[in-house]
């Protein structure tokens, strides 16, 4: 007798709570004998999670899809370099966030690049930002890949580092060097246009005698947080200034060194690595609280180093199997400017809501197979659509 193999494929519901907020970090003991590992904390419970447990390499720069089901991490061969943020030597894996099914998407000379590094996630989670420098001697410029490493696609020609997209992924925000000096590091911005993979209308920012470093969004998208220092980045600030570049304001100025992987969180702080050179040899993670305009500390240790602190707040949520529904549901197009259709529905009519990022009800309506809804009159920002009748999963799209 043949057993036939029978595929359900089950709704699951979702109900969605806010507040479980966490820290992604990389850490190594002192002294220096030790790998750099990646470490999540829960700031709710303060519990800690190991992320990765491998003295063969060193892993740093932690960053979650925007649906927080994987990790973005950088590694490089302990054997070869003691410290992190070697690129020349390193790897770009991805995992689930709490650190298994581990897998390379981008191995050490896959496509012959010289160096890479500091991956992002696009905000709609199917495409990935990266530095890269195609030869020793080449500049480092703007490159995308798929989130398996594949189809890389450079973006910029005329040198970048340090990119970072906006909330919705329709801006670039990097840094170039327009002289001789490290002093000449300045803070642009470029549109990005998703369908094409292209960048247009750089603009400078910044034209000042600082070296600047490491530019991210707000969570709104209207300013912009950076590190700006000395020619050593032996004092370095955490500066903001608008999309204009104008309205610079120095948020922590004092005698130490702060910068790293800067990220704006929802929260509205703006996270960062510090270290007082002459009084602290250790690196401690820090946030300012743009709320309280306050500096307030995350790690400290005279005997442990603390890099690249990360900021999510992530959906928690409750499953619960509800009934039958359709696979492959998509929305196109994504990002869209005018309409929406969402592909992959039966004959039926289906009863729709759009929701904004922060849950408000936006439009409801009903939709059939690959008709448009009109969203022209939107504002910028993410959404996402869902079945009344819980007949698909809440499909997330880009108005731009």
């Amino acid at each position: 007798m043949k057993l036939k193999l029978i595929t359900v494929i089950l709704f699951v519901k979702f109900s969605c709570i806010f507040g479980q907020e966490y820290i992604y970090y990389c850490s190594r003991p002192t002294p220096t004998t030790t790998t750099w590992q990646v470490y999540r904390k829960n700031l709710t419970t303060s519990v800690t999670q190991t992320i990765t447990n491998d003295p063969n390499y060193n892993y740093w720069r932690a960053e979650p899809s925007p649906d927080n089901s994987k990790l973005l991490i950088v590694r490089s061969p302990a054997n070869i370099s003691p410290d992190q943020e070697n690129y020349v030597d390193c790897d770009i894996v991805k995992c689930n966030p709490d650190g298994t099914g581990m897998q390379v998407i981008l191995a050490n000379n896959q496509y012959g690049w010289h160096a890479f590094g500091n991956p992002h996630f696009h905000p709609i989670g199917n495409r990935i930002l990266l530095l890269v420098q195609p030869t020793s001697t080449a500049q480092w410029n703007l490159f995308t890949i798929d989130p398996s490493g594949n189809n890389p696609q450079q973006i910029t020609t005329t040198g970048a580092i340090d990119a970072n997209w906006s909330p919705i992924g329709n801006k670039i925000v990097f840094v170039s060097l327009v002289g001789p000096s490290l002093l000449d590091l300045e803070i642009f911005k470029a549109n990005y246009n998703y369908t094409s993979n292209q960048v247009s209308n750089i603009v400078q920012l910044t034209n000042d005698t600082t070296r600047n470093h490491d530019p991210c969004f707000s969570p709104n998208g209207d300013k912009i947080a950076f590190c700006g220092g000395n020619a050593n980045l032996t004092d370095a600030n955490i500066i903001t200034i608008d999309t204009s570049g104008n309205n610079r304001t120095d948020v922590v100025n004092d005698n130490g060194t702060h910068g790293g992987n800067v990220n704006w969180g929802t929260n509205n702080k703006i996270y960062y690595h510090s270290i007082y050179v002459s009084t602290f040899t250790n690196f401690m993670a820090d946030d300012f609280n743009c709320n309280t305009n306050m500096v307030e500390s995350i790690f400290t240790s005279p005997t442990i180093h603390y890099l690249h602190p990360f900021y999510i707040n992530q959906t928690i949520t409750n499953v619960k199997v509800n009934s039958l529904a359709t696979d492959l549901i998509t929305v196109y197009p994504n990002p869209a400017i005018t309409t929406i259709s969402v592909k992959g529905l039966t004959n039926d009519n289906y009863s729709y809501e759009i929701s904004d990022m922060y849950g408000k009800l936006i439009l409801e309506g009903e939709i059939k197979e690959n008709e448009k809804i009109n969203i022209e009159n939107f504002s910028k920002g993410i959404y996402f659509i869902h079945s009344k009748e819980q007949k698909f999963l809440p499909q997330k799209f880009i108005k731009e």
